[in-house]
């Protein structure tokens, strides 16, 4: 089976060059960008034109992934200060008790 791209739904063509005034000139659909990064599936650079409303997929998914990315490193950090608070309330709860007896015991000398 052949597979073809149809036409653009909105009603236009990525790049047009066009005779004005006896010169060429380049139309460019304003949809028609540049986009730079790293593919997540095989690690190489992209540096790609296309249009954006075909981007909008792979982005939203990048996009999903870098927000899993925060929430873990948020998860993480409040663990890490679940903990240390935790340390920090046993440590005191230490110091009270031993301060305490040994202003118990001077008291009763």
């Amino acid at each position: 089976m052949e597979i073809r791209l149809a036409e653009c739904p909105l009603g236009a063509k990525c790049e047009e060059v066009k005779e004005e005034n006896g010169r060429q000139v380049l139309y460019r659909c304003p949809w028609y960008t540049k986009v730079r990064g790293t593919d997540m599936n095989t690690g190489e650079e992209k540096d790609d034109w296309g249009c954006a409303i075909a981007w909008l997929p792979a982005l939203m998914i990048n996009t999903a992934n870098e927000s899993r990315k925060g929430v873990a490193a948020t998860e993480a950090f409040r663990n890490e200060m679940v903990r240390q608070g935790e340390q920090a309330q046993r440590q005191a709860r230490e110091v009270m008790l031993t301060t305490g007896m040994q202003a118990l015991l001077t008291r009763e000398e």
